[in-house]
């Protein structure tokens, strides 16, 4: 392979369009934070809520509108973005968000993308609702360890038929 194709790949394999959606979707919620009046009020009053978290300079507020920003998942587009969210566990298989409703603090890691953040409820919690909402980046060897095993098993179940 000769060197511009290698740099290629390299440059290729950095760009991780899940952590770009994950990104942006937290970007969301920060902005639907500073237009809120009612979340900036939950967060200086609740006492759910650390003085660590208050000072946090990314907070968010997931207002179930997410959805009607992005594409429709019969799109190509629409779907990709919304099966990255769901592979990450943001967006449920029925399309509900992870913090719907909820303040969101997120963490970031030394690389500046956000590897978890938690969620605080706010408003009325509905039955099997927890308070507080707990996420993390999956671990992108995570992905590739239940491919190989997935991909081992078809193999497997194909030799014996």
């Amino acid at each position: 392979m000769n060197n511009a194709n290698s740099n290629y790949l390299n440059v290729l394999g950095q760009i991780n369009l899940d952590n770009l959606h994950i990104q942006q979707t937290f970007d969301y919620y920060q902005q639907r934070y500073t237009q809120s009046e009612l979340a900036k009020c939950f967060v200086q009053s609740s006492c759910r809520i650390t003085d660590e978290h208050r000072r946090n300079l990314n907070i968010g507020f997931c207002d179930r509108t997410l959805g009607t920003n992005v594409p429709k998942r019969k799109s190509v587009e629409g779907a990709a973005i919304r099966g990255s969210l769901q592979r990450c566990g943001l967006i449920r298989a029925t399309g509900h968000e992870l913090f719907r409703g909820c303040i969101v603090f997120p963490a970031y890691d030394d690389c500046g993308n956000v590897g978890s953040a938690v969620g605080y409820r706010i408003g009325r919690i509905r039955e099997g609702d927890k308070p507080v909402v707990l996420w993390h980046r999956p671990d992108p060897k995570f992905f590739v360890d239940v491919g190989m095993t997935f991909a081992k098993e078809i193999i497997r179940e194909k030799a014996y038929h």
